[in-house]
Order: C-alpha cells, then structure tokens, then sequence
C-alpha cells in the first residue's frame, strides 16, 4: 500500500506542484474528463446521452455544463458533488468517481474561467530551453532533461555501469547480437577518450543493425510467409523484408522511408525497388475461404492498412472509428473513411493466394548466394553418400547370398490381414470373407470411414497393399454401390493402438502407388493416389474412367519401419470423404509386408519375388537391372549409407527450394486502378452498408492538408511527416526510446490519444521529435544521441529504496532491465558459439523446431523440415514465419496478424524449458564445449573463457567454486554413464563431431552441459 501512494504521489505530483499556478488544460483537465466523462459526451454523436457534449467548450458552455468563472453555478460541477445517485456523475454503475484532488483540479479550473486547448500529443511539439541541473555538467540534451526532473524530486542519476555491460547493452540494442570478443577486447583496451562513441559508430555501420532494425519493423508491418486464415498459403514477400533491411544499412531519411512504402509506385520513374518498397501495405493476411464475399476481404484489407498506419505513424486507436466516431480521440467516423480512401483504389479484388493482385514479380540479388552456399552443402554430401555407397558393395554381396537362399527356401512377399475388428462410422455392415476380402452391405451412406483392425505376425511392417474389387452387386458390377459404380478413397490413416485402449499413435505413411490412377482431373482433383496422404478430402484415389473391371492394386510404403509390441494392434483407415459422395468401397483386402525401400515404392513386383523366379544357384547370371534393384533394397536397410543419403536428401530438397528463389518471385505490392473506385461511410462498419460519400482527407484537429501536396498516397506520407504534423516525429522517437530502454517515453506506444498514457518526460519528448526533424529524420542521429547519453549508460542496479519510490523506472533513475527477447537469445547463443552465419538477405529458413509442428494443423499438406547446413544458422529474423503457427522457440513475439508495436515481455517455464533443451541452443552449448577443449587444457582457462564468451566478464571467486563443483559431478555422471554422454551429444555439429575420439565423449557431455547453464544464467538472458 505503502509502494502504491507512493507511487500515485509522482503521478500527481505536477498538479500537486502547480496547487497555486494556472491550471492546464491539456495536462491538468482532459484527462480527467476523457477518464471520467467522454465515453458518454465525448465525441462520438451516436453514443453521446442527454445531448451533452464536454469534448467542445461552446457545446458544454451553451448547455450549462460549464459558466467560466463560476465553478458553483456549473453543472457540471453540481453533478459531480450529488448526492442523488439518479443524478451524480459520472453514475455509480460505472465505479468511476473523481478523487478529491481532481475535483479540486476541475474547481480551480472553472473558476480561473476555463481555458481550453487541444491534447498534448495533438499540439506541435517544440524545444523547450534546455533545463538548468546542478554545475550543468552534462553535454547531452537527454541527461538535462532527465536529470533536471530527478533532481525536483530530490534524485539523480544512478552511477555508471561496467564498460562490459554497457557495450553488450549498446550492441543488443544496435544490431540485436552480444558484441564479439574482438569488439570487447578493442573497447576494453581503447584509451582514447571518444572510444565510446567509435563503438556506437561501428555498431550503426554495421550491415547487423539493419537487421536488428528490421526485426522491428516486421512486427510492425505485420510481415509473415504466409497468408493466414485458414489455409495459410505460403508467399513470397521475403525480398521487401530486404530491402527493409537495406533501408536502415543505408540510413534512409525516414520521411524517405515513409514516402516509398507507401507510395513507390506512384514516384517519378519509380524504380523496380521503391515499387518493391509499397509491399508494406500488402502484408496484411488474405483470406481465401469458400463462400466469403471476395469484396468483404477486399474491405478488410483496406481497413488493416488504415489501422496499420494509425499505430504505426500516429500512435492512434483510428480502429474505433470503423463503425462510430471515436469515443474519445477527435477523430469522426466520415474521418477514418476519408483515411480509407487513399487506399480503396488500390487494384485488387480482395482474393488471396497466387490471385491476390497486384504483384511486382522481382529477382533477388541476394538469392544467389543462398543457391551457392547450399550447392557447397549438396557437393559435400554427395561426396559422403558416394562414399558410403562404395563401402556398402562388400556387405551387399553377403547379403545378396543369404536372401538368395532364403527366397529359394520360402518367400512371401504380402501377407494376408485378417481383421480383428471391422468398424463403419456411419452404418455400413462389414463382412471379412476366409480369404480376407472384407464385403461392404446394409446401410449405403454419403460418405464412410471403414476402419479396419488387425495384428501382424511380422517382425516389422514397411508397407500395406490395399486391393479394391469389382462385384456384380456393385452398380454396373464396378466397385461401388454408389450412382455410379466408382469409388473415391480420399485418405488413408494407419494407426497403432494397445489392446484394450482407446489411445492411438498415428504412423507416417511417405508414398502411395497404384496400378491405375484416373487420368482425368475433376474440379476436386480426385484421380491421383497420392491424394489419399494429405488429409484433404478435396484429393484422392478413384480409378473413375477405367472400363476393364479388375482387381486394382495400391500400395502404401510407411516413413520407418513398423515394430509391434505384442500387446498392440495396428487400425488401418480408409476414408471416404468426397465432396461428391456416393462412392463407398463395395470390396476389399489388405496385405502387409516386411520388404524395404524399392520394394513399397511401387506395385510391381519386389526384386526379392523376381529373385526367387530364377535358379538358385546362378547369382552370377543376375541381370544388371534386377541386381541394381535388389542393391537398392539392401541399402534401405544398410544405416551407415541411410544416414548418408538421408543428410544429401534433405540437401537437394532445400537447393531445389532456394534455386526456386533465385528466379523471378511474386511479391505483393500497390498499383492504383485506371478508374478510382468511390468511397462511402461503412454504416456500423459493415462492408456492404454504405452511407455517406467521402472524398480523400485526414483529421480536422490533427494537422492541415499541405495546399501544395496531391491526394493520393504520396500525399498522405508527406502529410505524415509534414513539420505541422503533432504526431508522427513524437510517435517515431518514441519507438527508438523504446527499442533502447525497454520502454518509450509513452507507455502506451500504440495510442498517443487521450486514453494513452501520458509521457514521463513530455519536454524531453518534444524536444527530441523536433531534433528528428531538424536532423533530416536522421534514425542513426536520434540512436547515436540516446545512447550517448548518461541517461542510458545508468547501472540498472536499484536500491530497496529507490524501487519502492519507482519501481517501474518512469523517473529514469536508473539504466534498463529486462529480459531479452527469445529472437535475441537464439541469435546470440550462435554468436557465442561461433556457429552464425552473418550472410545478410535471401530467401527465408527453418531453425529447428518440434518434429510434426505443422501436419497436423494443416492436414499433412506442410511439412516442416529444418534447414541444412549453414543456412540453419541464419538469424531469427528470416526465420520462416506461417501465421497460424509462429516459430515455436519465440514466446514473447508479436502474432504477426495485425500490426503490433508494443513489446512483450514473458517469464513462462516454457521458455525456460525451451533455453535449456531446444535443439539450437544445445548445438550452441555444444559448439561452445568444442572450442573449450580444443583452445585450452586446463578446467580454470576453460571455465574464465566460458565467462568471458557468454558474459564479456570473468568470474567472481564464488561463482568459480560453484561452477568447478558443477564441473566436478558431471565429469563423474558422464564417466559413470558414457551412453547418456552419447544420448547428449546425438546430434552432431556436421562439422565438428567427427574429429571428437569416443573416449572425449564424456569430456565434451561435461562442458556442453557447463555451457548450457552459462547460457541459462539471469545475466546471460537479461538487458542489463
């Protein structure tokens, strides 16, 4: 209670200060009434009660809510002192009565005649005198003002904090990355006396703070590789997140910024680039479901974009205004359609998808070294699986002997599948023949699932063989009792569950093959067998078209092999699930096999079956084509050449991606129609109920119209950062505060409106707008001079004392603390480890993350398969990002949905879970144990550089003891216990697990654990 009133006391302490001085309007008054009043006579006329408005002093005067000079005749004031709860306001319901002291405020302010004014933030801001502290030693205009403020309450700035400290702050802040151990190194041992300020140089010049700028701007552009909604499609928007980066390398005048983004297009001899630029605006999600009104997503999308700009430029809620006026902000409902206008003309027709015009098609410069980089990846691994395919010759042949005796003795290559279990989901009566057929009769429903239960009597299943029948008591004697005698297999499942258990595993199923396949595609792509593997019922299997009337055959081949325990039972699934309906199966049969790789792959016959066709003893005689079928199948069981194979698979299938992405791609950006479309009021919001005509035009009480700027989009962005605009230059350095400190100087970054929260230092925020501007909207300027300042070179060490007077640090007593975004933390794990690849631009990759992430959600037809090689070290910030499920090691990212400016912070055991058994930071804490043993030989060496890696410091004499009796047990553990030293260490660092001696295993397990709980500490994890 005590921390609260304290609290409230710095709040108040203006109005407190100034008991005897001209009340305010702007600070003192409105927002007392926009808190108390305005929800109920504030300026949304639709919403407004008993005609009263107090947002306009002629209304509230004319109506007797206000007499200047007389606060004991206004109404107002007579309301407000009620005793009648039918009368008082604002009415008990709504438990928002006025404190004493604003009372009073409102009192003094009545009786000093009730000056008006605007809301700060709608005022133009200016630069006030610099304030007077103390001897006035600072240099910095920050430090005057803050410390000025500091010392009316009787504070000042906290000392400084370590050059270590500082530099690692300074360098998250400027390129989201730890400084190396060179940059600490250099800094530490600079003499010289602006050593501070060539350090903050380096890091602005630095191709790593565009991209730490960048990740940024994304959250704010709402920026995503896919669509969203409920497909979520992919796109190909990655080259616009580079020249976003470009852009900050390249310090671009942020009116410059502005202007291309959102009018590139409509420049003089606008540049393939700065059309590339507008892709800010068609970042929002597109929605391509069924039976949606494409103009009603159209709307959406012009709606997103007005909302964007309202966060992003003006730090407004202009959200509010889509169905009424806003309730509190000067901003009608015709406004936010006049806003809407610069944006209706746009040549889209609210598709989404490969028809979501209008597209730039556009080739990367930066793709090609993506293509280079993983061809050296794809070489050096064709290389290893040749490698491995030679060794293999030697063992085969052994093999090819024992099968060749086996296969002579007894060979079956299918097995018969009696069921144990016969189930139909909607009614269907099954009947499973001695011969295995299972016969379909009674009920004949739409559509049906048959589920099919059995055991098998392998040691292993690889693959199943579905046979489908013709009947003369199907229609037409065909394969169906449907209208038409076809059948339509949409997909198939196969699960295991445990006798007696309702619970069930699901089984990969990695191919599908049949002896015919429609050659005809209908509107729903039924024909291909292939279609029975994605979970769509919009795809499958029929053989619709063929008039033979025989046995088909298919086959399904498993991702790995199928062990059983005996006490599981496997569920074999066919569904029937067609748009169309009425194509059941009649009859069918299921066969399981044991025979790898080759042998699923189709439904010929399985080299190990045309083996035993010929003599015995002639394996010499073995035609070419047959032995390399049966090599074939002997390597799919062969691990050393299936680990080989597998890592050049997963190669050639992301060069195949990458050199996808050095052609031309399409990027979404903006095009103006021939003809503008009109533009009306949406009554209520609703895209179809149009009201009023508007023409294109922004807020009254905002800022004028430039006479000499046209109206369209390059308008608007020269209106945006037009000197007159109260907004965008505040709202802009309140963002840059905010990337440097945690916080901005608004709290509330997204709303600068009367519900937002006032700045902690209004003087300090205007003066540093007008310096935006002076400067040429110059970002680097505005960085370099808020890190330069002693304001944020302050320890964030806090007494007891000074947290309890301001725990949140709104007085800037002390430096910023607070944990590092997840993004952060992976990118500067790899730093640490010395795994990051620097390379800057291209197409997007895919960090490690939990197997089977997206199969689910999205029916099998994404699947998530990490990056290889050096790609998988890219930084975070072009991490493939889908919509529907963002990277799953950022916990406190934004959505990517909507636009969104204001940082999370998180503390969930999730994320702790995922710093110390996520798969990257484990191959960080890996690689860091590597170069441990390999730079140095003795524990203390090892552990001070530990220190000096993950922290820029040495460590104290009892952290040391801490970390040599956790060295100690370890050591111990794993010597104990080499196989989980081995289990630890599983995943190989590619390029450096192979020079470590198996008997270093428990060594390496010992320090990689070391390191990972480095990683881990509160100091390695936290701006400090």
């Amino acid at each position: 209670m005590k921390n609260c009133l304290t609290l409230l006391a710095i709040i108040l302490l203006p109005l407190i200060s100034r008991a005897d001085q001209q009340v305010r309007f702007s600070v003192d008054v409105l927002p007392i009434l926009s808190e108390h009043c305005f929800s109920c006579h504030g300026p949304d006329e639709k919403h407004r009660k008993g005609g009263l408005r107090l947002d306009d002093r002629d209304a509230a005067i004319k109506s007797g809510a206000i007499v200047p000079g007389k606060p004991l005749e206004s109404e107002l004031l007579k309301r407000i002192h009620s005793a009648d709860t039918s009368e008082v306001m604002p009415p008990p319901k709504f438990n928002k009565k006025l404190s004493e002291l604003q009372t009073r405020v409102l009192e003094k302010w009545l009786a000093q005649g009730a000056p008006w004014g605007k809301h700060w933030a709608f005022e133009a801001p200016r630069k006030a005198p610099l304030p007077k502290v103390g001897d006035n030693a600072f240099k910095n205009p920050i430090d005057l003002f803050v410390a000025s403020s500091l010392e009316a309450r009787g504070l000042k700035l906290s000392p400084r904090t370590p050059d270590h400290t500082l530099l690692r702050r300074a360098s998250f802040d400027l390129k989201g990355l730890p400084p190396t151990r060179a940059e600490l190194q250099n800094f530490l041992s600079d003499q010289q006396t602006n050593r501070w300020e060539k350090a903050i140089d380096q890091m602005l010049a630095s191709p790593h703070h565009g991209e730490r700028m960048a990740m940024w701007w994304l959250d704010a552009a709402r920026y995503s590789d896919t669509d969203g909604y409920q497909s979520d499609e992919t796109r190909t928007n990655w080259p616009w997140r580079d020249w976003v980066i470009q852009a900050f390398n390249s310090n671009m005048p942020f009116d410059r910024f502005t202007l291309e983004q959102f009018a590139g297009d409509l420049l003089p001899n606008s540049s393939t680039e700065q059309k590339l630029a507008t892709c800010f605006h068609r970042n929002h999600m597109t929605n391509g479901e069924g039976g949606r009104d494409p103009e009603e997503s159209r709307i959406d999308y012009v709606i997103d974009r007005i909302n964007t700009v309202g966060t992003v430029w003006m730090g407004l809620t202009l959200g509010c205004c889509q169905c009424h006026s806003h309730k509190y902000d000067p901003i009608s409902h015709a406004e936010y359609y006049s806003l809407f206008s610069f944006f209706n003309s746009i040549d889209e027709d609210g598709k989404a998808g490969k028809a979501a015009k209008p597209y730039l098609a556009y080739e990367s410069p930066h793709a090609k070294r993506a293509v280079d980089e993983t061809q050296k990846l794809v070489d050096a691994r064709r290389q290893a699986e040749q490698k491995a395919r030679q060794d293999s010759q030697k063992p085969f042949e052994q093999w090819l002997e024992r099968q060749n005796t086996m296969v002579h003795k007894s060979f079956s290559p299918w097995h018969l599948l009696k069921a144990i279990t016969l189930e139909s989901v909607e009614g269907t009566s099954l009947y499973q023949h001695s011969d295995g057929i299972i016969q379909a009769s009674g009920k004949n429903p739409r559509q049906d699932d048959y589920k099919v239960g059995f055991t098998v009597a392998l040691d292993r299943v690889t693959g199943f063989q579905l046979e489908i029948f013709p009947d003369a008591s199907h229609t037409q004697g065909a394969y169906s009792r449907g209208a038409s005698g076809e059948f339509i297999l949409t997909d198939i499942k196969v699960q295991v569950r445990r006798k007696n258990s309702s619970q069930v595993r699901d089984i990969s199923v990695s191919n599908a093959s049949a002896d015919f396949s429609a050659n005809h595609k209908d509107a729903r792509n039924y024909g291909d067998i292939k279609g029975t593997l994605d979970d769509d019922p919009r795809n499958g299997w029929t053989t619709k078209g063929e008039t033979s009337r025989s046995v088909h055959r298919a086959v399904f081949a498993l991702a790995e092999p199928l062990i059983l325990e005996p006490t599981e039972e496997v569920v074999f699934e066919l569904r029937q699930r067609s748009t169309t309906g009425d194509s059941n199966l009649g009859k069918f049969r299921l066969w399981a096999t044991n025979q790898p790789g080759i042998a699923v792959q189709s439904v010929a016959s399985m080299p190990l079956e045309e083996l035993a066709r010929l003599p015995e003893n002639n394996l010499s005689k073995i035609d070419g084509k047959l032995r390399d079928r049966l090599f074939e199948q002997f390597l799919y069981d062969h691990t050393s050449y299936q680990q080989a194979k597998l890592q050049l698979d997963k190669a050639n299938r992301q060069l195949a991606e990458v050199k996808k992405a050095q052609q031309k791609v399409d990027v979404m950006v903006l095009a103006e129609r021939k003809e503008p479309r009109l533009t009306q009021v949406l009554e209520r919001g609703v895209w179809d109920k149009k009201g009023e005509k508007v023409e294109r035009s922004v807020p009254k009480a905002l800022s004028p119209w430039p006479p000499t700027v046209s109206r369209d989009r390059q308008g608007l962005a020269q209106w945006l950062t037009a000197r007159e605009n109260p907004l965008t230059a505040r709202v802009m350095v309140n963002h840059l505060w905010q990337i440097c400190f945690g916080v901005g100087l608004v709290r509330t970054p997204e709303d600068f409106g009367l519900q937002g929260e006032r700045p902690t230092h209004p003087e300090l925020l205007d003066w540093l707008a007008v310096e935006f501007m002076d400067s040429g909207w110059n970002i680097r300027h505005m960085l370099k001079l808020i890190i330069t300042s002693e304001t944020y070179a302050q320890s964030s060490v806090v007494s007891a004392e000074l947290l309890s007077q301001d725990p949140e640090n709104k007085l800037l007593a002390r430096g910023p603390r607070y944990r590092l975004p997840s993004w952060m933390l992976r990118d500067s794990a790899l730093v640490y480890a010395g795994l990051l690849n620097p390379s800057v631009g291209g197409p997007p990759v895919k960090p490690y993350q939990p197997d089977g992430l997206w199969e689910e959600i999205f029916m099998g037809r994404f699947r998530y398969e990490p990056s290889e090689g050096e790609a998988q070290y890219r930084r975070t910030l072009y991490a493939f990002w889908r919509r529907s499920i963002s990277p799953a090691f950022l916990f406190d990212s934004a959505q990517r949905r909507v636009c969104e400016i204001r940082i999370p912070r998180t503390n969930t055991p999730l994320h702790a879970l995922t710093l110390l058994n996520d798969r990257t930071m484990l191959e960080a804490s890996q690689a860091i144990a590597l170069n441990l043993l390999r730079e140095f030989h003795d524990d203390a060496a090892r552990l001070n550089f530990l220190g000096l890696v993950v922290l820029g410091r040495t460590w104290t004499e009892s952290e040391k003891t801490v970390l040599n009796n956790e060295l100690k047990q370890l050591m111990e553990h794993y010597q104990k216990h080499p196989e989980l030293a081995a289990r630890l260490l599983s995943q190989k660092l590619e390029r450096e697990m192979s020079k470590v001696p198996s008997k270093e295993l428990p060594l390496l397990a010992a320090h990689t654990m070391l390191a990972s709980m480095a990683l881990n500490l509160d100091e390695a994890i936290t701006h400090e």
